[in-house]
């Protein structure tokens, strides 16, 4: 997602940091999970890909798409109408879970519930997935699971989705049925297709020829490295990425872009590439020198630039303790998780998702105060039925009956079957305002995603993936470059917690 960045104080950095300790826009924020004091921190470090890169969405995610989709045919004899399905970018958001014994595709909340789940892109009715889910405790490290939590696996979900479709109307044309097998073997080839078009670089190859159709160069991003660099913080690039592709993709980013840091490999004290992570931050192994880049690299720049190794490596190469670093990535699991619960590193997530959800927050903005309103009104009037219905049982003590009765101008005294009629008119509104609540939350449904929702929530409940963000990151943005909103060694404070009696 392209968008243009307010700087109007970039020629006055006072003015600036001024203007945004007030006024930082919500799309342009640092959000805080943990508290973190920036200047205990020695070295700074960024994934490449989704970190730095990042990717316009539908064509990079098409083209991941497309390649699997080819490799399905070829290397697992998939049939030819395999190719007239199409990327449907709609139907996928970071957090979905595969159900991969059925064929499903499931959203769940914090604690794991199920609340939409589709069979293949067919959505379940709320009978039939009460009826798989609500008496299950999902194990998601059974192996009957997988978690989509990266952006590289959204074309996953949609191909794996439509083809599940596409075996089961062959099969119906068949007057067969497809067992547990049959979807989790597809799943397995469908992974297998899409691993293999990174790893041989079927992908790579095409946005080698043309880096700018499918990377959204950030102006802004050079700036911000050198300003981290003038706090005599230590920078270093950690990626999975080979050494030419990386050349490539970083050449695009920040080579020639400042007059002092010519080369991208000058912005930085470490790199390292084809890191191997997560097995970087639990496997003890020996930094291995490149050669591949060698005659690309400034003479004075190759001393610092490795092959795979280890966090262990890494730290001792950079003179640095693990609660000494703040890393930047992308992933919930192979970097955020991997090196706090490994290392001690403290986390930045970058989360490409957060700028158009931020921008659906807003344009929903007036239906949300809505609804909280009516949410609101509705608990109040099931408060005062409550009462009632206590009082006319004789629940109630007389001072209090006499207070609460008179809220609503019943007597004491009155009938039983005024108790009654009043009881009756309370509930008709609030089937009412249930019935409208209903409609604004199913429209606040479809403007974030028809299919899904919001990434960050499922129904009142953090989803899975918004629970995850919270629990493994210090503190999240939507790109690197936002952190020239403010001062480098700002102290990042998270908000007050408060239980739901404390507030």
């Amino acid at each position: 997602m392209q968008r243009k960045r307010k700087r109007s104080h970039r020629k006055n950095p006072v003015g600036r940091w001024l203007q945004h300790q007030v006024d930082v826009e919500p799309i342009d924020r640092i959000y805080v999970n943990r508290s973190l004091r920036m200047d205990s921190i020695a070295a700074v470090g960024f994934d490449m890909d989704h970190t730095l890169a990042i990717y316009k969405s539908k064509p990079f995610e098409t083209l991941a798409f497309e390649k699997a989709q080819q490799k399905l045919m070829v290397k697992w004899g998939y049939p030819k109408s395999v190719e007239d399905l199409k990327y449907d970018k709609d139907f996928v958001i970071r957090g979905l879970v595969v159900d991969k014994r059925l064929g499903n595709i499931l959203k769940m909340d914090k604690h794991r519930y199920v609340s939409i789940a589709s069979h293949g892109t067919r959505p379940l009715s709320d009978e039939v997935r009460k009826q798989i889910y609500s008496n299950r405790r999902i194990r998601l490290s059974s192996g009957n699971y997988s978690v989509i939590d990266t952006l590289f696996s959204l074309p996953e979900i949609s191909l794996y989705a439509q083809m599940v479709d596409l075996i089961d109307k062959i099969a119906e044309g068949e007057k067969g049925q497809r067992g547990r097998k049959e979807y989790r073997r597809l799943y397995e080839h469908v992974r297998d297709c899409v691993d293999e078009a990174h790893a041989d670089d079927s992908i790579k190859k095409v946005i080698i020829k043309n880096p700018l159709q499918y990377t959204d160069i950030d102006p802004d991003l050079p700036q911000t490295l050198q300003q981290i660099r003038a706090h005599r913080k230590r920078l270093f690039l950690l990626t999975n990425s080979e050494p030419i592709y990386t050349d490539v993709i970083m050449s695009k980013l920040l080579s020639n872009k400042l007059r002092r840091l010519p080369h991208w490999t000058d912005y930085f004290d470490a790199v390292v590439l084809q890191a191997g992570k997560p097995d970087f931050f639990t496997h003890r192994l020996a930094f291995q020198p490149v050669n591949d880049i060698k005659n690309r690299v400034p003479i004075k720049n190759r001393r610092r630039i490795f092959i795979g190794g280890s966090v262990q490596e890494l730290q001792k190469f950079l003179k640095v303790r693990g609660d000494q670093v703040l890393y930047f990535g992308d992933h919930t699991y192979g970097d955020i998780l991997s090196s706090k619960h490994s290392s001690g590193w403290r986390t930045a997530m970058i989360i490409q998702d957060l700028e158009e959800g931020l921008a659906k927050v807003e344009q929903t903005t007036s239906m949300r105060k809505k609804l909280l309103s009516l949410e609101r009104r509705k608990d109040r009037l099931v408060g005062w039925r409550d009462f009632l219905e206590r009082s006319k049982e004789g629940q109630l003590g007389r001072k209090l009956a006499e207070a609460i009765l008179s809220r609503l101008n019943i007597s004491t005294q009155e009938k039983r079957g005024g108790l009654e009629y009043h009881l009756g008119v309370l509930q008709k509104e609030i089937l009412s305002l249930e019935e409208q609540i209903e409609g604004l939350e199913s429209d606040l449904h479809m403007a974030f995603n028809p299919h899904w929702g919001p990434i960050f929530k499922a129904g009142r409940e953090n989803s899975h993936f918004g629970a995850q963000v919270h629990s493994f990151a210090c503190i999240y943005t939507s790109r690197v470059s936002n952190f020239l909103n403010y001062p480098v060694n700002k102290y990042f404070e998270a908000p007050h917690e408060y239980l739901p009696h404390e507030q």
